[in-house]
C-alpha cells in the first residue's frame, strides 16, 4: 500500500475514523437541504418530467444497492411512476426487456468508481435512457459518464464502510422523491413527509450523543453473541441489511440479515442461546408483529436489542431498547435507524472484536491478494 495512503493507528481523541463520520451525519444532511444540493435535485426533477420517464430504475452495490431497497418503498407510496432495484452489475447482465428513452436509471455509489460502472451506463444510454448519479465525489467515472449527478456534500470519507453517505443518499433522494410527487399533484402527502425530513437532522443532533453514552454498554453486554440476526419490515430491510454487515465488520461474528416474515419462517430455527437478535420496529402497522417476533427470540433464550420510536418502552421482553424520536415516519426511518447501529458496532471495535472498522480487513496480506481478483486497486487502498 502506498505510504501517504496509511491510516495512523492512533487518534487524538477516537481511535478509528467511522466515528467522525458518524458524528458528522446531521451536519451533512443539513448541507444537503442547502441551495447547491437541492438545485441538482430540481434539475433532475425536471428532466424526469420533461422526457415524459414512466419507469425508474434504482442500481447500487453493497450498501447502496441496500439503500435502494428502502427507497422502493418511499416512490411506490408517493410517486406515480413504477420503480425496481438491482445490482448495478445485473442491469445489464439480465437486462429488463422494457428499457427505453422514457427510462431513468439512478446508481448510487459512494465512490462513483465501482468497476463496470461506465458499462452499465453506455449500456441503459444505448436504449436511450436517462442517467443519474447519485455519489459523493466529483470526476470520477461514474459522475463523467452519467447525464447529471446529484452530489453529495463531504466528498470522500477516510473508512471503506458506509456511515454518513449512506445516510446522505437517502437523505437526497428523498428530498427527489418528494419534489417529484409534488409535480405530480401529491402535495398534501409530500409536505407532510418534507416537514418531517427537514427535522430530522435537529432530531439526530440531539439523538447521537446520547446514545453515544449507551452504545458502549449495549455493546459489553452483547460481546459475547457467537452471531446475530438482524431483523427488519417494509423501508427498514435495508437498515437490517447494513445493520447486519457493519456487526459483522466490527464483533468479529456472523451476522445475518432478514425480513421479519422470512425470519419467522425458517432461520428463527437456527436461534439458540448464544446468539443475538436485532430488530428495527420502525413503527407502522407491522410494528406489533415485530415485537411478537423479539418476544419469541427471548423466550427462545437470545439476548434481544430492539430500536423503535419513543413511546415503545413498555417492552419487558427487550434486553436492550434504542428509542429514536417518534418524529420520524416509518417511510423515512431509514435515514436514522441504521444510525445506533453504527454507534454500537462501533464500541465493539473498541472492545477489540472483529476487523478494523476503518480499513476492515483490508490491510491482511491474504485480503490484499484476495481483492486483486475482485475490485481495482484504487477503489481498496484509498
Amino acid at each position: 500500500m502506498n505510504s501517504t495512503k496509511q491510516i495512523p493507528e492512533k487518534r487524538i481523541h477516537h481511535p478509528y475514523w467511522i466515528y467522525e463520520s458518524t458524528q458528522m451525519i446531521p451536519d451533512m444532511l443539513t448541507q444537503c437541504l442547502e441551495d447547491g444540493v437541492q438545485s441538482q435535485i430540481d434539475e433532475v426533477v425536471k428532466q424526469l418530467q420533461y422526457r415524459k420517464i414512466d419507469k425508474i430504475f434504482l442500481l447500487g452495490r453493497g450498501s447502496s444497492y441496500f439503500a435502494t431497497l428502502s427507497l422502493r418503498y418511499l416512490f411506490s407510496a408517493i410517486v406515480d411512476i413504477p420503480v425496481s432495484a438491482s445490482v448495478t452489475n445485473l442491469f445489464d447482465t439480465y437486462p429488463p426487456r422494457n428499457i427505453n428513452k422514457k427510462t431513468a436509471v439512478f446508481i448510487l455509489s459512494t465512490s462513483g468508481k465501482s468497476e463496470g460502472d461506465k458499462q452499465v451506463i453506455q449500456f441503459a444510454k444505448s436504449y436511450g435512457a436517462y442517467t443519474i448519479a447519485v455519489t459523493d465525489i466529483e470526476g470520477t467515472t461514474l459522475a463523467k459518464n452519467v447525464d447529471d449527478i446529484i452530489l453529495g456534500p463531504g466528498g470522500a470519507k477516510v473508512e471503506l464502510p458506509a456511515t454518513r453517505t449512506y445516510s446522505s443518499a437517502l437523505f437526497r433522494m428523498t428530498q427527489l422523491i418528494i419534489a417529484l410527487a409534488k409535480k405530480q399533484g401529491h402535495a398534501d402527502e409530500a409536505v407532510e413527509l418534507e416537514k418531517a425530513l427537514i427535522k430530522i437532522p435537529d432530531l439526530l443532533r440531539e439523538f447521537i450523543p446520547k446514545y453515544e453514552q449507551e452504545s458502549g454498554e449495549n455493546a459489553e453486554f452483547l460481546k459475547d453473541c457467537t452471531a446475530f440476526f438482524v431483523v427488519g419490515y417494509g423501508p427498514n430491510i435495508a437498515t437490517a441489511d447494513e445493520g447486519a454487515l457493519a456487526l459483522a465488520q466490527c464483533a468479529g461474528v456472523s451476522s445475518s440479515s432478514y425480513e421479519m416474515e422470512n425470519f419467522i419462517h425458517g432461520p428463527i430455527q437456527a436461534l439458540t442461546k448464544d446468539m443475538g437478535v436485532v430488530g428495527v420496529a420502525s413503527g407502522g402497522p407491522l410494528q406489533d408483529r415485530m415485537l411478537r417476533t423479539m418476544m419469541a427470540a427471548k423466550t427462545i433464550g437470545a439476548k434481544t436489542m430492539i430500536i423503535a420510536p419513543e413511546g415503545s418502552e413498555d417492552m419487558p421482553y427487550v434486553d436492550v431498547k434504542v428509542l429514536i424520536s417518534n418524529k420520524i415516519p416509518d417511510l423515512l426511518s431509514p435515514i436514522a435507524y441504521m444510525i445506533p447501529l453504527w454507534q454500537t458496532a462501533y464500541q465493539f471495535a473498541l472492545l477489540g472484536k472483529g476487523g478494523h472498522p476503518d480499513r476492515l480487513m483490508m490491510d491482511e496480506p491474504e485480503f490484499i491478494k484476495a481483492f486483486e481478483y475482485l475490485m481495482q486497486k484504487d477503489k481498496w487502498v484509498s
